[in-house]
């Protein structure tokens, strides 16, 4: 069944395509001091804390931005002066948390590992026994530029042992993968409005231990990303410092509502884990093969290497794919001769089953004899043209 190429369906690591009732709620315009705006982003808040089980404990707090911005207000605001953040990087977005902490002036080491592989428990207790001025350690959870999932739970036993605060970047995991505040401890995670949430771009969160956040009074050099003063200010008067983005909150409010209705974090999990299956499935059918291995995959995005065909072009999946009403993404960032697909957001099984059909037509297209043969699509694809 292919798409309208007007309106396609997002198989990206963000954004990614949301329900036409989340669309919907953006429709009505509301000032940021209504109540019923007020009203949303206290739900919200109350159901993200809940999410990571750590309420009485942790206060959420909405970044205007993207995620991005919340990364760069966790650090600048928890690292002290004279504190130094340990960076585990295996991809594009861990590369990305070191360039903040170059801009604004936050010291810092790094600990780099291959694209498909986390660091082990040694490589973290080495890199802190070998550096005492570290305070904090930082780590991406899911990896986007490539999928790779980087286990949380040893870290943040490392942490506890050594007495460094935790600071984890969920952006592409929070909202399906499981991440329990009271069995990490950490001091701070971030999230995105879009992503796994399913809402829109446009507010990034950051969930702060209490304890860590009234430590970090006066720490921040920024003013609109002090999420001290951002969360202090909210607690008095249920509202921004700032103008808000109205619409991409009460978005969020309506996604969160959705996420509930679905039956929360595991359920969502699950549906993306048969779409990840079903896209794995009908690519390595087609020939393609993977960059992460299994058992460090996430079932957020999967990333592809270019098959070594003469007549394949990116440029030309990507077109052809778009022209059947889907989007997908390059992978480069991360691995050179890569392309990814996308498993999250508005998305079911039969969407990434009809996905493969439109990427088969696609490689036919292109000329590509050894690929996209319709005796290769996953079981009862074949007659799903249209």
């Amino acid at each position: 069944m292919i798409r309208d190429a007007a309106h396609p369906l997002l198989l990206t690591p963000g954004p990614v395509s949301v329900s036409a009732t989340t669309k919907q709620v953006m429709m009505i315009d509301c000032p940021s001091g209504d109540v019923e705006f007020q009203t949303d982003v206290s739900q919200a808040r109350d159901y993200l804390i809940g999410l990571i089980n750590g309420r009485g404990a942790y206060t959420a707090i909405p970044v205007p931005g993207s995620a991005t911005y919340a990364n760069e207000g966790i650090i600048a605001t928890l690292v002290p002066p004279g504190g130094k953040v340990l960076i585990h990087t295996n991809g594009v977005y861990g590369d990305r948390l070191i360039e903040i902490c170059a801009a604004n002036g936050t010291p810092h080491a790094v600990l780099r590992t291959p694209p498909f592989a986390p660091a082990t428990p040694d490589a973290f207790k080495a890199a802190l026994c070998a550096d005492s001025a570290i305070t904090h350690v930082m780590v991406v959870h899911c990896e986007t530029s490539t999928g790779m999932l980087n286990p949380l739970e040893p870290v943040a036993e490392i942490c506890r042992r050594h007495a460094k605060g935790l600071l984890i970047d969920a952006v592409a995991s929070f909202g399906a993968m499981a991440i329990d505040a009271r069995a990490l401890g950490f001091h701070a995670v971030t999230l995105s409005s879009n992503k796994c949430m399913q809402g829109v771009p446009g507010v990034g969160w950051a969930i702060v231990q209490q304890h860590a956040l009234e430590a970090a009074r006066g720490v921040c050099r920024s003013l609109s990303l002090d999420l001290w003063d951002q969360n202090q200010h909210m607690e008095r008067t249920g509202a921004f410092r700032f103008t808000p983005p109205t619409h991409v909150v009460a978005a969020f409010a309506q996604a969160c509502r959705e996420h509930a209705a679905e039956g929360g974090s595991a359920v969502r999990l699950s549906r993306y884990r048969r779409n990840w299956h079903r896209l794995i499935d009908g690519m390595r059918q087609m020939g393609f093969s993977t960059v992460v291995p299994d058992e460090h995959a996430s079932p957020i995005v999967a990333t592809f290497h270019n098959p070594p065909d003469p007549a394949f072009s990116f440029d030309a999946l990507f077109q052809g794919m778009k022209r059947r009403g889907f989007v997908i993404f390059p992978g480069r960032l991360a691995i050179a001769d890569t392309f990814r697909i996308g498993c999250m957001g508005d998305v079911t099984e039969d969407d990434i089953g009809n996905a493969m059909a439109a990427l088969a037509e696609t490689l036919v297209e292109m000329g590509m004899t050894s690929f996209g043969r319709p005796e290769l699509l996953p079981a009862g694809q074949e007659g799903q043209r249209g």
